[in-house]
Formats: C-alpha cells, structure tokens, sequence
C-alpha cells in the first residue's frame, strides 16, 4: 500500500478517536441533559440517533483498523477495537431492546434504571476501546511510513 492510501485511512482513525469520544461524551451527558432540558435529552436518546453513531463508528473501524490490520497484522490493535465495537454492539443492542420494552412497561423503574447504567458503562468501555485501537493504528501507520518505532 503507498504512503497516501496509508495517510487517507489514518484520517479515518482521527475521526473514530472523536466519533468514539463523543459516545463516551453522550453517554455521560445524555442523563444530564434529560434532567435539566428533557427535549434535548429525549432526542438525543432515540434509537435512531444511537444507529446514526454505531454505523458511523463502525464503518471508521473498517476504513482505518481493520484495512490497516491487513498491512500492519497487529492482532493487540485488531483485537482492541473489535472489543470496542462487540461493548457498543451490546450497550446499542440494550438500548434498542429498553426502548421497545419501554413502551410495554414490562419492567419496574429500578430495573430501567440498572439497564441505563450497565449501557452506559458498556458504551465507555467501547469508546476507551476504540480509542486505544485507534491511536495503536496511528502509531502502526507511523512505523510504515518510517516516522516512529516499530512496535509488535
């Protein structure tokens, strides 16, 4: 792979850092938000915001990690950020499920209350994930390219 097929896909890693911590960010906020400005708070909390970001960090996945994955064979970086995905797959997964059974009021508000919690904390796990797997490949991309240590 040439120097600038390598350059174009790091820009990707440079968006899934921030894509990755604006999650991590909404799912810290969102809770705060629909207390204090519950409009806001409710929009932010709909699914198909919550399927707009999974696709958008997914598709930076493939477009830096899992392409560069193929050039660099660091299994660690791989590794990392499809465990990323694999806890935003679940804590989005949650989400859907809570907000479908949300409207059958199957469960009592303690139990509501647990499973936003558990997918918040599955959400930032994912997000410090990704984070960490994209910041390797930055630094993998710089070991090809000659500018940094080589590191296996």
């Amino acid at each position: 792979m040439n120097e600038s097929n390598i350059t174009n896909k790091r820009s990707y890693d440079y968006l899934g850092v921030i894509l990755s911590t604006l999650c991590g960010v909404h799912c810290l906020v969102t809770p705060l938000l629909i207390l204090y400005l519950p409009v806001v708070g409710h929009s932010m909390q709909s699914p198909w915001f919550h399927t707009a970001m999974i696709l958008f960090v997914a598709f930076t996945f493939h477009q830096s990690i899992y392409k560069h994955f193929k050039i660099h064979k660091s299994k660690l970086t791989l590794g990392l950020g499809l465990s990323g995905l694999v806890f935003f797959a679940i804590g989005y997964l949650n989400e859907l499920m809570h907000h479908s059974e949300e409207h059958g009021n199957r469960y009592g508000h303690h139990e509501v209350h647990n499973d936003e919690t558990a997918m918040i904390y599955l959400a930032i796990i994912g997000a410090v994930l990704l984070i960490s797997a994209h910041i390797l490949n930055i630094r993998k991309c710089k070991c090809l390219k000659g500018q940094g240590l080589c590191t296996k």
